[in-house]
């Protein structure tokens, strides 16, 4: 195997990587100081532990800022020839997997071209535009070995020193200067470790081969340049000279220089001080060789704005004694200069061609320009401007020619304009990007081009040429806020993020997916998506091909798989990514977790179809209307009470429904009518509506109506149920009748012995009268016992005939007064007395006459019976606002604590023959009065039952 290629053709690639790794383990463990790799590696390897280079660290280092790169490609010539040729390099490569870069001598990155998703993968470990690659730096890499080595190189993943870097292959080879010798930088392909393949150093090489050709192409050129231009001095100088080129080679030279030996066998100039190329400024030295003392000087040849070379005058000691003796200065001959004629347009003549030379032309150029030119001399003094800087800066050109171009720098930029005037003073050209200062004070982002300018080879001044740019540096800050709200999402995001090449191989994958399907990223990168169920394969190829036919967004549900082997479900989003001409170049597949929400939706889907059979099941009618009060969900029963069974009920509100069922028209209006003053209310109301039935009778419902609302107060649903308690109410009468026939069965005996006391009364004034003792007050007597008697029949019947329920305004006073005149009787028989307090207002209440007075006679009736051994009942009626209260105290035994919850329930009595139905039916009468009844009672200190109604 060639030493400069990693791998053969017929290697196994994860075999060998895999060796690799085990080797790269043992050797940074140290448990093999001699790993079974290249010996190029080998010594790489210990370079790198020799100037202590981390082997775990993952990101190269940045050195070289925005600024710092387009200043060398501006001022470094081979570029221009370079860039070119890496464009087709990567035409060339594009569908190969590999990123195409070139980095200078230091082994920094200054170009980076290729496809964005590997771009983006690359960026992991810094393989970036600015980022330094040098092998003191980042370890063994073939950018930085094959500059150390000077040699092309190819390393493959674990022959990396670094363990980041071993995800990725690499091949590059070194770009010499012909004239100087030096290398200017490198030439390198990199691609995931997978792509290996021994052509991409095959191709690096060529490109590089090609590189030099064309710098020794120019290299030649500039010397012929030299040569042209010098040639008039090789006939008429009496001076002796010599013309090196710009790596210091003696391209001529005088014959005399020949003869001292002043040029060595390498075509160098014996004797020269260190010259750093390419010259700015004129040199000057001495050198004592045979005779005496000889003088040189070395002024520099501009080409093109460049310098290319240079002409060496030299002085020997005859006639440099000669001008020491008689101090008459030496004057080295100049190249021809040229002048033109001041004038209208005038062409000449040169070489057959015609050619301008005209002020008005050069004029023309530098007022009619529309970008902003300013001249001004190396103190910085404008002394020159056109009318596009004055539209630019707001200065009249007067005004600007009484300015120092520092003073119209921005302050935050002085670095920027230190540095870069620096080097145009060099007789470097710089393009560079900058602020200036408008006459108002605001600040003007600007591209600003400034050249030097020569005269006889000389540099006198500076000629900028400025563009505003302020609306491309407004859209580079958003993009770069773009890029860094990207990167930021990328690292933090709890979706899966796949990045997939055309052919949806993995180009990179976020640490999401890693710890969602449990592979590391270095595993799966380059190959086929490991997570795609072997059930599925076939509708994936499916849905890839549906993908790169459309180009548009796919997005889906599905399985995916784990590398234990369990699924999970995922929600996944496949977007195109293309580049700036709208081509596709790489797949986006963004995947969430969706199995707990998959659970939940079949839990809950569970839940549903067991509520809704709960729901059906119920013998209670349940309807859910949204917050306009549509209808949206029914159960069978309410479907059946307005017989809808098979109408369209969803969406529609009760008046849209009475169109479909007329008969029950009246019934959903009103339904319709208390939603809204449910939603008034805002909170649950309980209430009875009555149906009518097809069959003529009619239903009652006891119907609760539950608000919903949004946090902001919106109405968002309200839940009506309903229950027929029609039967109930039948049922509750019948228990109020046997409760009054009851009550009446146990008045009888008090009746009866309220009318034999004013019957004996009546017999006795009878018998007076027939003995013949008339008097006219025995009649008043009997008509007033008759009157009593009459009024305890009437009392009666009107408690035991059933009677129409009929609220009405009714004085209480009146109410209590009857039935204490109806139970007096009983009261004195069991040795009881009843006081009656109330104040001088007489309350009027809105009730059922017959209804309370069974109330207030069950009530009396327990007090009474709860005294066997006598005592007294106090009524007292009192006002209490807008409800009247009603308190009956008795000074009997009393009830237990843990039995007056139980009160009021059916057939729960702490009497030995009662029923319980009283205290129900009572409770159940206050309830349906609007009121409320409480009971208060110590054990032998009596009972106080309270009834509280509104006052109506």
């Amino acid at each position: 195997m060639n030493r400069l290629i990693a791998l053969d053709t017929y290697a196994s690639l994860s075999l060998e990587r895999v060796k690799l790794e085990q080797e790269w383990e043992q050797f940074i463990t140290g448990v093999n100081a001699k790993p079974a790799i290249r010996s190029l590696m080998y010594e790489s390897w210990q370079r790198c532990q020799e100037q202590n280079i981390n082997p775990l660290h993952n990101k190269a280092s940045i050195s070289l800022s925005r600024e710092q790169i387009e200043d060398y490609m501006q001022n470094e010539l081979h570029f221009h020839i370079l860039k070119p040729l890496l464009s087709q390099l990567m035409e060339k490569s594009i569908d190969s997997g590999h990123l195409i870069t070139f980095c200078n001598s230091s082994g920094d990155i200054v170009y980076l071209d290729g496809d964005v998703s590997l771009m983006l993968k690359a960026e992991d470990m810094n393989f970036v535009v600015g980022s330094s690659w040098a092998e003191n730096k980042a370890g063994t890499n073939a950018i930085g070995t094959s500059l150390v080595t000077g040699s092309p190189i190819q390393v493959f993943a674990g022959e990396h020193f670094c363990q980041e870097v071993q995800k990725w292959t690499c091949s590059a080879a070194p770009i010499r200067d012909p004239a100087t010798q030096k290398i200017l930088g490198a030439i390198d392909m990199t691609g995931l470790w997978r792509v290996n393949h021994p052509h991409s150093l095959s191709a690096v090489i060529s490109a590089a081969q090609t590189v030099e050709h064309y710098l020794y192409n120019q290299l030649e050129q500039e010397r012929f340049r030299l040569t042209e231009n010098c040639s008039h001095l090789l006939s008429s100088s009496k001076t002796p000279f010599l013309v090196l080129d710009r790596g210091g080679k003696v391209i001529h030279a005088s014959p005399l220089l020949y003869r001292e030996g002043w040029i060595d066998a390498n075509h160098l100039l014996v004797g020269a001080p260190p010259i750093s190329f390419p010259l700015t400024a004129r040199v000057q030295w001495e050198v004592e060789h045979r005779k005496g003392i000889w003088r040189f000087e070395l002024s520099p040849f501009i080409y093109g704005g460049n310098p290319i070379g240079g002409i060496v005058y030299v002085t020997p000691p005859k006639v440099l004694q000669h001008v020491l003796t008689e101090k008459t200065p030496i004057s080295p001959p100049h190249a021809k200069e040229v002048e033109s004629k001041s004038g209208d347009i005038a062409m000449e003549q040169t070489a057959g061609k015609p050619c301008i030379k005209s002020d008005a032309f050069y004029k023309s150029l530098f007022e009619d320009n529309p970008s902003a030119i300013i001249c001004f001399d190396l103190e910085g003094h404008i002394f020159e401007a056109n009318p596009a800087a004055e539209r630019l800066l707001g200065y009249t050109i007067e005004g600007l020619r009484n300015l120092n171009i520092q003073s119209l720098i921005f302050p935050e930029s002085g670095d920027k304009r230190v540095s870069h005037f620096a080097n145009v003073k060099m007789g470097k050209p710089q393009e560079f990007e900058i602020a200036v200062v408008h006459k108002n004070g605001h600040a003007i982002d600007v591209s600003i081009t400034i050249f030097p300018m020569f005269n006889r080879n000389e540099i006198i001044g500076v000629y900028g040429i400025a563009k505003d740019i302020t609306k491309h540096k407004q859209i580079e800050e958003d993009l770069k806020s773009t890029k860094e709200q990207l990167d930021l999402y990328l690292k933090n995001t709890v979706d899966s993020i796949v990045v997939l090449d055309l052919n949806f191989k993995v180009i990179k994958v976020n640490r999401t997916f890693e710890n969602m399907f449990g592979w590391a990223e270095q595993e799966v990168i380059g190959g086929e998506l490991p997570t795609i169920p072997e059930f599925l394969l076939d509708d994936f190829s499916r849905l890839q091909q549906e993908i790169l036919n459309s180009r548009h967004v796919a997005s889906y549900e599905t399985v995916r798989q784990r590398r234990d082997g369990s699924l999970l479900d995922v929600s996944t989003f496949v977007s195109p990514l293309s580049d700036t001409k709208g081509s596709v170049i790489a797949f986006v597949a963004i995947q969430r977790d969706i199995t707990d929400r998959k659970r939940m939706e079949e839990a809950l889907t569970e839940k549903e179809k067991q509520l809704r059979t709960l729901i059906n099941a119920m013998p209670d009618s349940v309807c859910f209307k949204d917050g306009e009060g549509r209808w949206i969900e029914a159960n069978d029963c309410c479907l059946s009470t307005f017989q809808l069974e098979n109408a369209p009920f969803q969406g529609k509100c009760d008046s849209e429904l009475a169109a479909i069922n007329p008969f029950f028209r009246t019934a959903l209006l009103q339904c319709e009518e208390s939603d809204n003053q449910v939603w008034e209310k805002g909170s649950a109301v309980r209430l009875e509506e009555m149906i009518p039935q097809p069959n003529g009778e009619s239903k009652v419902f006891d119907v609760s109506k539950v608000p919903l609302f949004d946090s902001d107060g919106r109405r968002k649903g309200l839940v009506v149920i309903s229950r027929d308690i029609t039967e109930l109410k039948r049922t509750e009468e019948l228990l109020r009748k046997s409760e009054k026939l009851s009550v009446v069965g146990q008045l009888a005996a008090g009746v009866a012995h309220e009318i034999r006391n004013p019957l004996t009364s009546i017999k006795g004034f009878i018998q007076f009268i027939k003995e013949g003792n008339y008097k006219e007050e025995y009649f008043e007597m009997i008509l007033s016992e008759l009157d009593r008697i009459q009024s305890v029949v009437n009392e009666f019947l009107v408690l035991a005939k059933p009677q129409a329920i009929n609220f009405q305004p009714r004085e209480l006073t009146a109410l209590l007064n009857q039935v204490v005149e109806l139970l007096n009787t009983e009261a004195i028989m069991n040795d009881v007395q009843i006081a009656f307090e109330f104040e001088r207002t007489f309350p009027i209440v809105n009730c059922e006459e017959n209804q309370l007075k069974q109330v207030f006679i069950n009530i009396l009736k327990n007090s009474i019976e709860a005294m066997p051994n006598g005592g007294q009942i106090k009524i007292e009626l009192q006002q209490q606002q807008d409800a009247v209260s009603i308190r009956f105290i008795d000074q009997g035994d009393g009830i237990a604590e843990d039995r007056i919850q139980k009160l009021g329930e059916p057939f729960y009595t702490t009497k030995e023959k009662g029923t319980g139905l009283g205290l129900m039916i009572s409770y159940k009468i206050v309830q349906a009065h609007q009121g409320r009844m409480k009971i208060n009672s110590q054990k032998n200190r009596g009972t106080t039952v309270e009834i509280m109604l509104p006052i109506g």
